[in-house]
C-alpha cells in the first residue's frame, strides 16, 4: 500500500505524537508498504534519517489553518496514496480547527484515499470566542468522515463508536495502543550506581522518576511536594526529571514549569531534584533504570495514551499513577501500577513510601509492568494499524 501519514510532530521535533508517527513510518515500511510524511517546516534530521528508512518526508506545512483544506487532499490525489493516516492532537496543530475538516475535504475527490485517524486524544480545538458546541461537533465531523478510527486508550473507544455511527457509511473503530519509544539498549557500560552517583545520588537513596514534558495534567506540583514530605519523614530520597522539559506546543506548560522551579527552590529541594534535560533514547533508558519508582499521577485519570507509564512497565520500574477517569480492567486485580487513591500529595507520598518499603511489592510491580509492556511491543503495533487499514479500504486480510 501506498501510506501518507499526517502529523504535526516528526523528528527531531519532540513530541509523543511524532516519535508514534516515525516509528509507524518505519514498521510499515519494514513491512513493504511505501510510506510519505507530511509534516510542519522544520529542521530536518542529519542525512535525512527517516527518508534514508525509506519513507519520503515532506517537511511543507507552514501553519495547519484553513489552506490545508486545498493542498494537502491535492498531495494525497496526486501523490496516489490508498490511504492517507491522520494523527490528531489539537496542541499539535496550535489548536487550529483546519485539520478536523480535513478528511470531509478529501472525501470530495472522486477516487479519494481510504481516512484513518489516530486519535491520541480527544480534546477539541480553538474555532472563534464563544464557538461553544461547535467545538465538539468538529471533531465529531472529523470521526464521521473516516474510514477508520483508532484510539490509543480503551477509554475512548466507546466515544469514536458514538461519533460514528449513523454517518451512512461503515466506519471502523478499533483501539490500537501506542508503542513503546523507550525499546532500546542503554549506552554501553551503562552503570546505575555510577550514573546515580554523577548525581550525587547514594546507592541506598531512594530515586523517584518522573518522564516527559512538565505539565499541570501531570500533577508535577504533587510529586515534588510528595517529596517534600518523604524527605521531612527522613527518607533520603530524590527526585528525577528525565527528559526535555518544555514542549514548544505548550504555552501553559512554560508557565507551568516555571511555577515547578520555584517551588523545587522554595521548598528547599534544589539539591534533590535532578534534571536531565533532553537525552538521546538510550540515555533516556538509562536514566529510567536508574530509577526505583516512577511517580506518574495525572490530573485527567491514567490512561495508555501516556507514553511515560508504558517506559517505565517496559523498563521494569515500579509505577505509581493515579486511578483512570472511567473504570479500566488493566488498573484492576493484579495491576501493573500501584494506584494513589488521589492526585493529592499526601496520598502520593504516602502510595510512594508503600511501595518503596515494600521489596516483595516492588518486585510484583516489576514482573506485572513487563508483562504488561508486552501488548506496545512495535510488531504489534503495526500489524494491528495494517489491519484498520485493509478494514478501511474494505480489503482482505493477506
Amino acid at each position: 500500500m501506498r501510506v501518507g501519514l499526517v502529523t504535526a510532530e516528526f523528528p527531531p521535533s519532540v513530541g509523543g505524537v511524532g516519535d508514534h508517527a516515525a516509528r509507524l513510518a518505519a514498521g510499515l515500511r519494514a513491512a513493504g508498504h511505501a510510506v510519505q510524511v507530511v509534516t510542519s517546516i522544520g529542521e530536518a534530521l542529519p542525512g535525512d534519517e527517516w527518508s534514508g528508512r525509506g519513507s519520503r518526508v515532506d517537511r511543507i506545512v507552514d501553519r495547519w489553518d484553513w489552506r490545508i483544506l486545498f493542498t494537502l487532499p491535492r498531495v494525497a490525489i496526486r501523490q496516489a496514496w490508498d490511504v492517507v493516516h491522520i494523527h490528531y492532537q489539537p496542541g499539535a496543530f496550535g489548536l487550529h480547527g483546519a485539520i478536523c475538516l480535513l478528511p470531509r475535504f478529501i472525501r470530495r475527490y472522486p477516487t479519494p484515499p481510504a481516512i484513518v485517524t489516530t486519535f491520541h486524544d480527544l480534546q477539541v480545538p480553538y474555532l472563534f470566542p464563544k464557538a461553544g458546541g461547535l467545538r465538539r461537533r468538529i471533531v465529531q465531523d472529523m470521526a464521521g468522515n473516516c474510514d477508520g478510527v483508532i484510539a490509543v486508550a480503551d477509554e475512548t473507544v466507546g466515544q469514536l463508536y458514538k461519533w460514528t455511527s449513523g454517518t451512512g457509511h461503515d466506519v471502523t473503530v478499533s483501539q490500537v495502543p501506542l508503542g513503546n519509544h523507550f525499546d532500546a539498549a542503554p549506552p554501553a557500560g551503562f552503570s546505575r550506581e555510577s550514573w546515580r552517583a554523577e548525581r550525587g545520588i547514594g546507592p541506598n537513596a531512594w530515586v523517584i522518576g518522573h518522564l516527559g514534558f512538565v505539565n499541570a495534567s501531570k500533577a508535577v506540583d504533587s510529586t515534588v511536594a510528595a517529596l517534600a514530605m518523604l524527605v521531612a519523614a527522613g527518607h533520603d530520597a530524590h527526585l528525577l526529571m528525565i527528559g526535555q522539559a518544555a514542549s514548544m506546543t505548550d504555552p501553559g506548560g512554560a508557565r507551568y514549569l516555571d511555577g515547578i522551579l520555584e517551588m523545587v527552590e522554595q521548598m528547599g529541594l534544589s539539591e534533590r531534584v535532578h534534571w536531565t534535560a533532553r537525552v538521546t533514547t538510550e540515555d533516556a533508558v538509562a536514566w529510567i533504570r536508574c530509577v526505583d519508582v516512577m511517580s506518574l499521577p495525572f490530573r485527567d485519570g491514567a490512561s495508555l495514551r501516556r507514553t511515560s507509564l508504558i517506559a517505565g512497565w517496559a523498563n521494569g520500574v515500579p509505577v505509581v499513577t493515579t486511578d483512570a477517569q472511567i473504570p479500566v480492567d488493566w488498573l484492576r486485580g493484579d495491576a501493573p501500577a500501584a494506584v494513589s487513591p488521589s492526585v493529592g500529595p499526601e496520598s502520593l507520598a504516602l502510595t510512594l513510601e508503600k511501595v518503596m518499603e515494600n521489596p516483595r511489592l516492588r518486585d510484583d510491580l516489576r514482573a506485572r509492568g513487563i508483562a504488561f509492556a508486552e501488548r506496545f511491543g512495535w510488531p504489534s503495533v503495526v500489524a494491528k494499524t495494517l489491519d484498520v487499514y485493509r478494514e478501511a479500504r474494505r480489503m482482505p486480510a493477506r
